[in-house]
């Protein structure tokens, strides 16, 4: 450096005036003192100001780029380079890239690969292969082969070294492209091998190996034929390697690797004589060549190999011995290994056995005291036998000397194939408790439970009592409780919660029927875990059982139509028919296909109710008719069938559920409520009130009563009230302004009065029927007071029919009491229209109903032709009041005429008629405990108005009654 700064001092000065010498002068010695101080970056600073004075200057341009290479700083080097003028920048460049690189700099490839056309052909040469083996150097194998990829006119060894890296990324054509660029003489036997195995990845085969046979005796040739030999190999093609084989074995020699592999592939080809051939020349153990010569098919050749092999402690040579020695011989081999040595005992166990009786082994074993060491024996040769009692009879007394799991599982397994589950039972529980690997295992405690099953419920739970140390099969043992009848135990046992779907569904089942809606929740989580679909099935039942049809139809309707039996088709119509919903129940209906007595019963029986319910009585009769005739001994078909002959064939109905009473089947409150109304019908009075009295008792001890149930139940006791007495009585009194009363208790040919008052006593001959009765009335009236003219009356009622309230009477009466004369009376009064669901009477299911009733009276005084008729209708609303007694208030309307001929004694008869309307109000009150069981006595009070529309009767248009009325 201290020549280049004397060299430089003497000639920074050339081709420069005294004046620019004397400007410079100051930064160029400044910048020598630096140098030798070696300050570089200040030096390069000082002649950046004298290049300011003296720009393009070459001497300072040149002493610049120096002083920037030695700081180092190869960026500003460069961009100084590019200031010199081309005569002074030789080997310039080259030193900057040396310098980058001594430093570890980036190199800045772009602007090196620009300014490579400035540079001679040797220093592009220089440089680019500096470059290279820079990047190679540092593995960026892709970059150095961009760098060298768009040159052109480069020497021999860079388009070798572009092969070289070509072949590192796998471009065999560059590889080849650039090998065949090189003159042959400079070609390496590695450039050689890379250029042929190119040529082999192009698919040039033929051409590689011939290029290579041509240079047989070089090295590279059998490295390119022990590469082709591996790519042969790959690709299958055992021909070729054979080929490539023969090659190597007559041009080198073959590595112990190669001759295993030739071996190979000599198997693959199907070459078996080549193979065993080649056997011979590997370098492997005895028992290798064994497993080779059957692999290549050669049993007579394997089995000389292996007589030539020494004993070995190997499982290998334990497999050979046992293909290829007698038992006699390979007992006689002495095995040290523990694990090995029963393996061979086991060997010669089956050879002895393979040529012996399995009878007349086990004879003479079991002749003698059996040994531990034979276990084996024995066990494989009863496990041999056929016959199932004899393997039985030896596994028994194998057992009885040797107990152990095995004979167990054994034992226990072939009692319950010959159908002894109760000896397999008691053979377990006796074994109780199971040793731990039995438990672990799972197989008898498994055994245990399922032959449980199938024993009454007293063994069940006293075998379960032995387990409650068990920690296994939980949800097994609480559906065995379950069986059992001990829910509670089966609770506890799945306390807190069940684990598994059987868990939960025990729980169900303990709930079924008990607690319909619990286990309705337990049916709900076991199908959360296991989506079984007769889990929904039994939801549905539940809901059904909860009478909530439309939940049990929405659950049933989510099973597969494939699963649904004709029991769950017939379900779905019943459930469908129950929610009202007849077109989907005769769908149902259709689905059913079956030929079982007991489901075709129950479809006539669900269409009998259909048909009921669209109001078509004959197709429900002959539904009825038909399940009843198919199942006799169904109790609900012959009732229903009963109650269908009730309306027009009560003897035979009342026939029927007779039978079923001696059948044995205990009627239920609606079923005695029909017997006693059958009974009624038929006049069978002791019937009625024995049947009244058993329905009444039982609805009061029903938890549940219905709306329906409520009104029979009201029925039922008014009807007994009926049977209690023969006697009715009731009376009233009238306070009116001009009105005319309507359903009087008296019919007088008195004049009009505005008050009156009467009390009636009827004795019914037949208290069943009511159809005959004799009678005796105490009336007065008057217009002061009720009491000022009495009167009285006696007679005889007859009701010619059944169902309708049509009287005929006929009677004599004195008026006035003790004075008047005598008179007979005929007459006909009706009550029509107070029938359901009009009558006049408490409702205990109902907070407001309609009544109305035609009220119709006639009478005729023969003696005198004294004549009264009345025709009156009224129809009105009634309201329970909310008290803790029976009461009611009724708002009615009515529209009444009369009609009424008096003959008096003073002259001719007087006629008269009156056409009125009106309104009133009624309270009513029944004494007794709501809400049926009520009194028979019934007070009224009745207010009402009413206006004349034509006749004479009376003066007043307007008028007002006020009625007070007791009945008992």
């Amino acid at each position: 450096m201290l020549c280049s700064v004397t060299l430089h001092a003497q000639e920074w000065r050339d081709g420069l005036s005294e004046l620019q010498q004397s400007r410079a002068y100051p930064y160029v010695e400044k910048s020598f003192a630096l140098k030798r101080q070696r300050h570089f970056a200040a030096a390069a600073v000082e002649l950046e100001k004298a290049l300011q004075v003296l720009p393009a200057h070459a001497p300072l341009l040149d002493m610049l780029f120096d002083a920037q290479l030695a700081v180092p700083d190869p960026a500003s080097a460069l961009v100084t380079y590019q200031r010199l003028p081309e005569s002074l920048r030789e080997d310039k460049l080259l030193r900057i890239a040396q310098t980058q690189l001594d430093i570890q700099q980036p190199l800045a490839l772009a602007e090196y690969s620009g300014l490579l056309a400035t540079l001679s052909v040797a220093e592009q040469h220089q440089l680019l292969g500096l470059i290279t083996q820079h990047l190679i150097a540092n593995q960026r194998m892709q970059q150095a082969f961009n760098w060298l990829q768009d040159k052109t006119e480069l020497p021999d060894s860079l388009l070798l070294q572009r092969a070289e890296l070509a072949d590192q990324l796998s471009l065999p054509q560059q590889v080849i492209a650039d090998t065949e660029s090189v003159s042959e003489l400079q070609l390496t036997g590695r450039d050689w091998l890379r250029y042929s195995l190119a040529l082999l990845q192009q698919g040039k085969q033929g051409q590689a190996i011939q290029l290579a046979k041509q240079r047989s005796t070089e090295e590279w040739a059998s490295s390119f034929f022990r590469q082709l030999l591996q790519s042969q190999l790959s690709a299958n093609d055992w021909a070729g390697a054979e080929q490539t084989f023969k090659w190597l074995v007559q041009h080198t020699s073959l590595t112990p690797a190669e001759h295993l592999q030739r071996y190979q592939s000599a198997l693959n080809n199907k070459n078996t004589a080549l193979a065993k051939r080649l056997i011979v020349d590997l370098q492997l153990n005895c028992l290798d060549k064994v497993a080779m010569y059957l692999q290549a098919e050669a049993g007579d050749e394997a089995r000389a190999q292996f007589e030539t092999c020494p004993v070995q402690q190997r499982a290998e040579w334990l497999t050979y011995a046992d293909r290829w020695l007698s038992a006699d011989a390979l007992e006689a081999i002495t095995i040290h290994d523990a694990t090995l040595a029963k393996r061979q005992a086991e060997m010669v166990l089956q050879k002895r056995i393979a040529a012996n009786d399995y009878q007349t082994l086990l004879k003479r074993k079991f002749s003698q005291p059996l040994r531990q060491q034979d276990y084996n024996l024995l066990i494989t040769s009863i496990n041999a036998l056929t016959d199932t009692t004899t393997q039985r009879m030896y596994l028994e007394a194998l057992y009885q000397v040797m107990p152990d799991d095995y004979l167990l599982d054994q034992l226990s397994f072939l009692y319950i194939e010959t159908q002894q589950s109760l000896q397999a039972l008691k053979l377990l529980e006796d074994a109780l408790p199971f040793s731990t690997e039995a438990m672990a295992r799972g197989v008898l405690p498994e055994r245990l439970l399922n032959l449980l099953q199938q024993q009454n419920i007293e063994q069940i739970a006293t075998v379960l009592q032995k387990l409650e140390g068990w920690s296994i099969l939980t949800a097994e043992r609480a559906e065995l409780w379950r069986i059992a009848g001990r829910c509670k135990q089966a609770e506890q046992l799945l306390t807190p919660a069940p684990q598994d779907a059987s868990g939960w569904k025990t729980l169900a089942l303990c709930a079924n029927n008990q607690q319909p809606a619990a286990a309705i929740q337990f049916w709900q989580q076991a199908y959360q875990l296991q989506p079984d679909p007769t889990y929904l099935q039994q939801i549905a039942y539940q809901y059904q059982s909860m009478k909530q049809p439309a939940q049990a139809l929405e659950y049933l309707q989510q099973l597969p139509a494939k699963l649904l039996l004709p029991a769950d088709w017939l379900s779905m119509a019943e459930l469908a028919l129950q929610i009202g919903d007849s077109v989907t129940a005769a769908d149902y209906l259709q689905q059913v296909q079956t030929q079982l007595p007991v489901e075709r019963a129950r479809q006539h029986a669900i269409q009998a109710a259909l048909f009921q319910q669209l109001n078509q009585p004959s197709q429900a009769f002959q539904n009825w008719q038909d399940a009843a005739t198919l199942q006799p001994q169904n109790a609900e078909y012959q009732l229903a069938y009963a109650y269908v002959l009730a309306e027009n064939e009560p003897e035979k109905a009342l026939e029927v559920m007779t039978s079923i009473q001696k059948a044995g089947h205990k009627f239920d409150a609606t079923g005695s409520a029909q017997l006693a109304y059958l009974n009624k019908r038929l006049g069978n009075s002791d019937a009625t009130q024995y049947w009244t009295g058993s329905a009444l008792l039982q609805y009061q001890q029903q938890d549940f009563v219905s709306n329906s149930e409520l009104n029979n139940q009201f029925s039922l006791l008014r009807l007994q009230q009926q049977l209690q007495s023969s006697w009715r009585f009731s009376s009233s009194v009238n306070l009116t302004s001009g009105a005319i009363t309507g359903e009087r208790l008296v019919a007088s040919n008195a004049e009009l009065a505005r008050n009156g008052m009467a009390l009636k006593a009827e004795y019914f001959l037949d208290p069943l029927q009511q159809d005959l009765s004799l009678y005796a009335i105490v009336a007065s009236n008057g217009n002061d007071s009720p009491w000022q003219n009495l009167g009285q009356q006696y007679g005889v009622s007859y009701k010619p029919v059944s169902n309708l309230n049509l009287w005929l009477s006929a009677g004599i009466e004195q008026y006035p009491l003790a004075e008047g004369d005598w008179h007979s009376l005929l007459r006909i009064n009706a009550d029509l229209l107070n029938t359901t669901p009009w009558q006049a009477e408490w409702r205990p299911s109902q907070q407001r109903w309609w009544e109305r009733k035609l009220y119709i009276d006639t009478v005729w005084w023969p003696d005198s032709g004294s004549r009264l008729a009345q025709l009156r209708y009224d129809q009105g609303r009634v309201w329970k009041l909310n008290t803790l007694t029976a009461q009611a208030i009724k708002w009615y309307g009515l529209a009444q005429f009369d009609y009424r001929r008096q003959a008096l004694e003073t002259g001719r008869p007087v006629s008269g008629n009156q056409l009125s309307t009106g309104m009133g109000l009624q309270w009513r009150f029944w004494p007794g405990q709501l809400p049926v069981l009520l009194e028979k006595q019934r007070f009224e009070v009745n207010a009402e108005w009413q206006y004349q529309l034509a006749g004479d009767l009376n003066q007043r248009q307007h008028a007002l009654l006020l009625q007070f009325y007791l009945a008992w």
